[in-house]
């Protein structure tokens, strides 16, 4: 999915399931320093309860 049509949301869902999945926090697909990146690592790292209280 291209960065400009990426919904914050959706790039931390995508850590989240990545985590879910076992993927190490480093198959992160975003460039390092893009906010996708951060978000996707947000997801990845947080807490499912606290996810879906931030949505």
């Amino acid at each position: 999915m291209p960065l400009s049509s990426l919904s914050p949301a959706t790039a931390r869902e995508e850590g989240r399931h990545a985590r879910d999945r076992g993927d190490p926090a480093e198959a992160n697909p975003y460039p390092e320093g893009s906010e996708a990146h951060a978000l996707w690592q947000r997801g990845w790292e947080q807490p499912d309860d606290e996810s879906n209280a931030a949505e």
